[in-house]
């Protein structure tokens, strides 16, 4: 099985009907062949459902399918092929849309004779699509194939009342908090042996991840060990003995730099690891000689009480490694198995559904064996269902529960939850097996390549973007993807090994992933050449060694697809490259050693997508201008990229232009016209004097007026806004026209010459460009529907008016903002009347000396003019930042004064971040207290982090913290009447003499380098027990911890 036919016959059947009405299709005399093969796909199509169902195991029922998809490839290329010849006669012949009448007159204008061969060439071939389509049809008949209903619209069948907090994989059960709590003992206590290895054994999908994740996360555990020496390595099968080495070496600290090779990279970790405590997780070991051969070694060179703990489905192999503890991970039971399906699919109130249900429930449990990882994905499928015994016994009684042909582990329950998907979310699913195993699966790029892949269908004119979205979502809600906690909004995922092999299973010869020796062996060998008659059409290589693309490769003219991931030595194309492979609609050279693109690149007439990111790449080639079907394309990182080829305006259908973080330029004249555009992630500014923005436009750069007819943008990232020369090329931007524009980073360059203090000065500009920005920024103001704002070296004096006078429809959408290196302004926005924000960064803001009533309300007239009586008035509303959660100050030289308190007698009632739960303070040395209205009105404040607060004393009265992490605070003295407080880390506040009315606090942490005995704080804390009352843990670091001091009997 490969590409699922069902989904790509209806997206080719829609793409045929449109295409047979558009006049460059008519030019080419072609439209009756196109609506012919378009009526012949149709019917075909009905049978398709039944066809996939049972392809596997019926050989004849698969070969009619490769046909299907060989015959469907070549008409998807003959599409593209008409459309772009056809465009080319409309726009070289201003009367072509005439000639489109006459073609099929057997005198055609002179102006159409040119394309007389082509005409001929391409109905030949459609018209040899439909004598093969013909074939096909009579064969079905044969076959049995039955119709069935189908509906060609997706919809999500996640309900939009299941709640978007996901099911977390560690819910599994009691028993995983008591096997937890057992090893991360074990783990913390003294071995005789130097650095021991413990094993956590198990089948696949029986949760050994989730348990190391849960121990690797465990507080206990990473009291022992602090981040930097904790390290998380998933080895898997084709594990790179590089990648591996370097993983660990960044994770401790280092920096590996362009270092590839083991002689070197392992010394290098022996050094960083010699008498360094550590604890290191090598997940989903298939080898013992990752261990023996390259491991061992290094890993040897730490402490004695450094720890290692592995992940194996062989208890042979922990046998091998030395383990001196081996933990067999159980089945869940019966009652665990439930409870995790009723987490994922009823919400609170629905006791009697999950009542009625729960015999049924149980049923479904049993077939699922025990395994958290098949209840988790039958949760998923139950979770879309009608909560009605009759839909869940349909589930029950599926026949993919005991469907055999399947690889070695993966259980029926995989087979199920893919069955159950919509045929273009499948399409979706399959396209996941092109990822080496364990890897980042990035939302955005995997969403671009579905829709360049043609797998993503729009519906109701929803941009292809949102529905490629709410693919990946509900792929996650199916728990067929795992979202890395780390990044936000599950813009990241990974997949479960096992998942991943059942993607790759059903790809089948289409897909091949691996290194370039392996792929070599496969298409040779005698068994492969002799019964696949399936083209590949997907190749992803993964290979650290591999420097020159091979013959083999480029002898893959079937290729749609052709990515090379890990694969940093390849340096050279070569010319003929591009010329064989013009089947290609992906194209990922990321990351690659590639500076130089052949002009070649040109005949790639089919790409949609070509990722060059982090490449030496210097220029692109004008051929470029060829690719006019190129949705996407990905210069971000490219550092020696100076300027784009003129050609990129040609690119009518491009999407997403990405070219963050490299040193362009400028864009070309002519951006404008690419209607289509809805990211665009790189924007450069014209010359801002009037000598520089006259040699701009005469190289050829475009200025922010051609941002006016985008109108689709959706992202916008706009960098060097120093240069935009006055504030009407900024007004003509029209920002604040743009409907769909979510997504806003505003950025000028940081001058040079403040490297040395790390954020600009007023004597970095001059007073005419300080002036000239602030008008820039004032005619950039935003549409209400932007979601995430970042501006970042702003240097006007003062915010723009729709920054410091926010009305209630202006950013009234606003969820997240940065303020980043803003260093001459003095007074901060007007923020807390923002209603949705929820996420705040301040950084770099060395102008800013206080922060007042300002901050939250809105003043009547100008900071600087007084209200009556000359003093400033303010507008009050019931709630101040309603839904912020997360604020954070970094870097603040100058702030001292933090107050927010003011005169209206029924203040009382007013709400203050209602919602905050994360305080940070950061470098911000002359700060002398935290205002007393948020320690009264933060009601839930749960973690405060303050570091380099040099010039505060006491912090107190926060009834709601339970975290408090204090560090370089030199002049603090006093910490108090904290009542919920559970966890206190203390580091580098030598003056901190009384910390009391902390009667919860469970743990203490110091981590003090320089000092040698207790704090006087905390030396009574085991004499005078009622100072830390609910104390049962003290974690003590660095030379205080050694038991030669005398407070070792104390600490003891």
């Amino acid at each position: 099985m490969a590409m699922i036919a069902d989904a790509f016959v209806s997206k080719l059947c829609e793409m045929l009907l449109i295409y047979a009405k558009e006049e460059a299709t008519k030019i080419l005399g072609v439209p009756n062949e196109i609506k012919k093969l378009h009526r012949r796909l149709e019917r075909i199509h009905d049978v398709l459902a039944d066809a996939e169902d049972k392809c596997f195991g019926n050989q004849s029922i698969n070969r009619w399918l490769n046909e299907l998809r060989d015959l469907m490839y070549d008409a998807d290329d003959i599409i593209d092929e008409c459309r772009i010849e056809g465009e080319k006669l409309l726009s070289s012949n201003p009367s072509a849309s005439r000639c489109a009448e006459l073609v099929r007159c057997c005198y055609p204008p002179i102006a159409c004779l040119y394309k007389i061969s082509f005409r001929c060439k391409i109905g030949k071939r459609i018209r040899d699509l439909n004598l093969r389509l013909d074939e096909l049809a009579k064969d079905k008949a044969d076959l049995h194939l039955t119709p069935a209903p189908r509906d060609d619209r997706y919809e999500s069948s996640i309900s939009p009342k299941t709640s978007p907090v996901l099911v977390e994989p560690d819910l599994v059960g009691e028993k995983i908090e008591d096997d937890t709590r057992r090893l991360v003992d074990m783990l913390t206590k003294e071995h005789k042996k130097k650095i021991p290895v413990f094993a956590i054994v198990g089948m696949g999908g029986i949760g050994k991840t989730t348990l190391a994740q849960k121990i690797y996360n465990n507080e206990n555990l990473r009291d022992n060990f602090t981040q930097k020496s904790r390290i998380w390595l998933c080895v898997s099968q084709d594990f790179s003995e590089s990648d591996l080495l370097r993983s660990i070496i960044q994770q401790v600290g280092g920096d590996p730099g362009q270092a590839k090779e083991k002689e070197v990279l392992e010394p290098m970790l022996s050094e960083l690891l010699t008498n360094k405590k550590f604890f290191a997780v090598l997940d989903d070991v298939w080898d013992a000689r990752v261990w023996d051969e390259l491991l061992r070694k290094p890993l040897r060179s730490g402490s004695a009480d450094s720890r290692i703990l592995i992940t194996t489905r062989s208890i042979n192999i922990a046998k091998q490694m030395g383990a001196i503890d081996i933990h067999m991970v159980d089945k869940l039971s019966r009652e665990d198995g439930w409870s995790l399906i009723c987490k994922m699919v009823f919400d609170e109130g629905e006791e009697e559904n999950r009542d009625l249900l729960r015999d049924v429930g149980m049923r479904i449990v049993e077939k699922c064996d025990g395994l958290p990882l098949a209840l988790r994905t039958v949760g998923g499928v139950l979770r879309t269902k009608e909560k009605r015994q009759s839909e869940w016994k349909k589930v029950l009684s599926s026949p993919a529960w005991s469907f055999t042909e399947l690889p070695k582990g993966v259980m029926g329950a995989l087979y199920l939850s893919y069955q159950d998907l919509p045929p273009p979310l499948k399409q979706c699913f399959t396209c996941l097996s092109l990822f080496p195993e364990d890897c980042q699966i990035p939302r955005i790029g995997f969403g671009n390549t579905c829709i360049a892949e043609g797998f993503v269908t729009s519906e109701d004119d929803m941009p292809l973007e949102d529905v490629a979205e709410g693919y990946w979502k509900e792929l996650v809600q199916r728990n067929l993807l795992q979202p890395d906690p780390i990044f936000y909004n599950q813009s990241v995922c990974r997949m479960h090994d096992l998942l991943r092999s059942l993607a790759q299973h059903i790809a089948g010869d289409e897909c091949f992933v691996g290194d370039a020796r392996a792929f070599e062996n496969k298409i040779t060998s005698s068994s492969y050449s002799s019964s696949s008659s399936i083209r590949l059409r997907r190749l992803s290589i993964v290979d650290g060694k591999l420097e020159t693309i091979p013959n083999f490769i480029m002898e893959q003219t079937s290729l749609r697809n052709l990515s090379f991931l890990n694969t940093p030595l390849i340096r050279g194309l070569s010319e003929d490259l591009f010329k064989k492979l013009r089947s290609l609609r992906v194209l990922n050279l990321s990351e690659t050693a590639i500076a130089s693109l052949p002009t070649s690149l040109g005949d790639l007439v089919h790409l949609r997508r070509l990722d060059l990111s982090a490449t030496p790449i210097r220029d692109i080639p004008e051929s470029i201008g060829n690719l006019r079907y190129l949705q996407f394309l990905v210069l971000e990182g490219c550092k020696y990229l100076h300027r784009l080829p003129s050609g990129v305006v040609c690119l009518i259908n491009l999407r997403g232009l990405y070219v963050r973080d490299a040193p362009l330029d400028g864009l070309p004249v002519g951006i404008g016209r690419l209607k289509q555009l809805n990211i665009l992630m790189g924007f450069v500014g014209s010359g801002g004097r009037e000598q520089e923005h006259m040699r701009h436009q005469h190289e050829g750069f475009c200025t922010l007026e051609e941002l006016k007819s985008l109108s689709q943008l959706r992202c916008l990232t706009i960098q060097h806004l120093e240069r935009v020369s006055n504030r009407a090329e900024a007004r003509a931007a029209a920002l604040g026209d743009k409907s769909h524009l979510t997504v806003l980073y505003l950025q000028c360059t940081v001058p040079s010459s403040s490297s040395d203090v790390q954020q600009p000065r007023a004597n970095d500009y001059e007073e005419e460009d300080i002036k000239r920005i602030g008008e820039v920024f004032e005619e950039l103001c935003p549409p209400p529907c932007l979601e995430l704002l970042e501006i970042n070296g702003y240097f006007g004096r003062e915010f723009s008016s729709w920054m410091m006078t926010p009305s209630s429809s202006s950013l009234r959408n606003l969820r997240r903002l940065s303020l980043m290196n803003c260093a001459l302004c003095h007074q901060l926005p007007s923020l807390g009347v923002l209603p949705q924000l929820d996420s705040l960064w301040i950084v770099s803001a060395s102008g800013v000396t206080s922060i007042g009533p300002e901050f939250l309300l809105l003043a009547n007239g100008s900071a600087g003019a007084g209200g009556r009586n000359g003093r400033i008035t303010y507008s009050f509303f019931s709630s101040y930042f309603a839904k912020l959660e997360e604020l954070t100050f970094i870097d603040m030289p100058n702030w001292e004064k933090w107050w927010w308190r003011w005169e209206e007698e029924d203040n009382q009632t007013t709400s203050l971040l209602p919602s905050l739960k994360l305080l940070r303070i950061y470098i911000c040395p002359k700060l002398r207290s935290l205002p007393e209205s948020l320690l009264c009105h933060a009601s839930a404040l749960k973690k405060l982090h303050i570091d380099g607060a040099h010039s505060l004393i006491e912090i107190q009265n926060i009834s709601s913290l339970t975290e408090l992490i204090l560090a370089h605070n030199s002049s603090l003295e006093r910490v108090s009447n904290f009542p919920v407080l559970k966890h206190l880390d203390v580091e580098d506040c030598k003056e901190l003499k009384v910390v009391e009315g902390v009667d919860a606090v469970e743990h203490i942490q110091l981590d003090d380098r320089e000092v040698e005995s207790l704090p006087e704080w905390l030396a009574g804390a085991s004499e005078e027990q009622s100072r830390f009352p609910s104390l049962h843990k003290l974690t003590l670091k660095n030379k205080i911890c050694r038991r030669e001091l005398p407070d070792w009997p104390l600490i003891r």
